[in-house]
């Protein structure tokens, strides 16, 4: 068959477009339920990608999915909890996942993408769903019943007909739509990061050292991941409007920025890059339609507000399952989604989503973030907030109200201040 050749198949009943964790949640999940599926990745694995830290939340649904022993086989560094921390140095906060309000959140795992994301697409394929790699979707267009998609391999140009299309590829905006172009009004300005791996940060001794570290400095902050025994994933998020006002490299910036924080000298005073610096935007959007009829979106294809929380794996394998079933309800049924269940589907993940984007919108709230900080706040309402930090997004009444509490005292801190902030500890000198 010559490298243009274009052929017609119509085995597939759901195309799953992408193989991230959303991706290959959805097509674990699909195969559970005995539908035939089609991955299909533009890359190959194993690649690099951003986003390696997990949050105990989402263990149950790669239990679900028969894949959690195989993460915990994996080798990945075990996570029990998050660190907080003020860039002058001034203040520290510990979350201790076992110390939250819902029993069974003591831990998740700090993963490096390339074999986490492989891993999961493998279990995928061992349930039976077919996976094509370095294959790109050129085309999604409605066809009767379904969709008629056109694949583009270097073997050459293919045609599938399939009743169902899950698109689970990510903010990569090289498959848009109509759908996927009408957005919600952006809850946060416009935000980038800037990251790479080192050797040599400096950790904690003991199960803490695995613990992801946050440090806050103005405008933004900083994350400090432990992937493996030697290096540490480092990144910078900031606003683009910032950025683009420093006028500097992306490197640049990153080291100007640690060279003004007490606290990131210290971490990464003798530590050394190993890998060029990384840049990816376009954070903070949601979609406002996540389905149709027949195509829904999962992971971050439907949204991302910020990774300040590490939501965005659990929010993919969580959508990616959700979205699975969803479709597999209907087409067992013999039906389209009705529109009530496209509603639904939306509301769903948007109100899970919700509730990390009120913890971020306190995160960044100076006023609120000194109560987020403080240890003095009510003891009933700690145990919650760590919980919803370990992600347990649905939220059962005796976290709503505690949660409702703490919003409560970040507003009127802002009146009343009732909570002091730290004294701030002096720069590093420069040279």
């Amino acid at each position: 068959m010559s490298a243009g050749a274009m052929t017609t198949e119509t085995n597939p009943e759901v195309l799953v477009i992408g193989g991230g964790p959303a991706g290959s949640c959805a097509a674990a999940r699909l195969r559970q339920h005995g539908l035939r599926v089609l991955v299909v990745e533009k890359c190959a694995f194993p690649r690099f990608h951003i986003g390696e830290s997990l949050l105990p939340a989402g263990n149950s649904v790669l239990a679900e999915i028969g894949a959690l022993e195989k993460i915990k086989g994996g080798g990945f560094v075990p996570k029990y909890g998050a660190e907080f921390h003020r860039a002058d140095g001034s203040a520290t906060k510990k979350v201790l996942f076992s110390r939250g309000h819902v029993p069974g959140l003591d831990s998740a795992f700090q993963v490096e993408r390339a074999r986490f994301d492989a891993l999961l697409l493998d279990h995928a394929r061992s349930l039976g769903a077919e996976v094509r790699m370095e294959t790109a979707v050129r085309s999604v267009d409605r066809d009767g019943a379904g969709y008629r998609v056109v694949l583009a391999a270097a073997s050459g140009a293919r045609t599938i007909t399939v009743p169902w299309v899950i698109d689970s590829t990510g903010r990569d905006p090289g498959l848009m739509s109509d759908q996927k172009r009408a957005l919600e009004p952006a809850p946060f300005p416009k935000r980038m990061a800037v990251y790479t791996h080192f050797h040599g940060v400096a950790r904690t001794e003991g199960p803490e050292g695995g613990n992801i570290l946050v440090v806050r400095i103005e405008g933004g902050w900083f994350w400090l991941i432990p992937i493996d025994a030697e290096r540490t994933s480092v990144g910078i998020v900031t606003t683009v409007a910032a950025f683009r006002a420093a006028g500097q490299t992306p490197e640049n910036y990153f080291h100007q920025a640690v060279a003004g924080s007490v606290k990131l000298t210290e971490l990464l005073g003798r530590a050394t890059p190993t890998m060029g610096f990384h840049v990816t935007s376009d954070y903070s959007y949601f979609r406002r339609e996540l389905a149709q009829e027949r195509l829904v979106l999962a992971g971050d294809a439907a949204g991302f507000f910020d990774p300040i929380f590490s939501s965005g794996v659990y929010m993919a394998t969580w959508s990616g399952t959700t979205a699975a079933d969803l479709v597999a309800r209907a087409h067992a049924a013999g039906r389209t989604l009705t529109p009530r269940e496209c509603r639904g589907y939306s509301r769903t993940v948007k109100r899970h989503a919700g509730v990390f984007q009120k913890l971020i919108a306190a995160f960044y709230d100076d006023d609120a973030f000194d109560v987020f900080m403080c240890e003095q706040v009510p003891s009933y309402l700690a145990p919650a907030i760590t919980s919803i930090v370990a992600g347990h997004a649905n939220l059962t009444w005796g976290l709503w109200w505690r949660f409702k509490v703490f919003l409560l005292f970040c507003r009127m801190q802002r009146h009343w201040k009732i909570v002091k902030p730290p004294t701030a500890k002096a720069a590093p000198m420069a040279g």
